[in-house]
């Protein structure tokens, strides 16, 4: 870690417009280095989004450093989000502390069918899901990697069957009829 007099620009990924900004905003390399900023503030400080995120990473930075952040943002910019997981992490942005939490004993049984049924929502679906896929194809499969729907859904069909031995014709198959049942 470098010391207090580190100029901005001798971080990784701070160039010299950024460093500019970050004066601006009276961020110091030493504010990034021992965590004081976010990537909110970042943003905030007009720092170009992907090199904000870069240097998020970098310095591994929190996303916000007040409650909720930057989450309806985030919802609205993560890829491969449902609908659903969206909503979910949008309206995860509430303020979690005033709430009150409720042990298991108050919340009575019914939090854990709840849960139940949540983690048989999320189960991943198993290869053999998809017609024509059977158990030995999925033991093959899983030698690949592809051990769900999804997974085989965005699997190159031509190197999964070249790494096995298969039928190229066959896999991109299977994966065709994995996309469909994605949808």
């Amino acid at each position: 870690m470098a010391d207090a007099d580190t100029d901005l620009t001798d971080l990784r990924f701070v160039g010299p417009a950024t460093a500019t900004a970050l004066r601006a905003a009276g961020v110091s390399s030493a504010d990034i280095e021992q965590k004081r900023v976010d990537h909110e503030t970042l943003r905030d400080a007009g720092v170009n989004p992907g090199v904000a995120a870069r240097i998020r990473r970098e310095h591994s930075l929190a996303w916000s450093h007040t409650a909720g952040g930057d989450l309806s943002h985030r919802a609205e910019s993560v890829g491969g989000l449902g609908e659903a997981e969206r909503d979910w992490v949008a309206a995860s942005a509430g303020d979690w502390e005033s709430q009150d939490v409720q042990t298991e004993t108050e919340r009575g049984e019914d939090w854990r069918s709840d849960e139940s049924a949540w983690r048989e929502q999320s189960a991943p679906e198993p290869v053999t899901a998809i017609e024509g896929v059977s158990s030995e194809d999925a033991a093959r499969l899983a030698d690949a990697g592809v051990t769900s729907v999804r997974t085989l859904a965005n699997a190159d069909a031509e190197r999964v069957a070249a790494s096995l031995g298969l039928d190229a014709e066959q896999v991109a198959a299977w994966k065709a009829a994995a996309r469909g049942a994605e949808e």
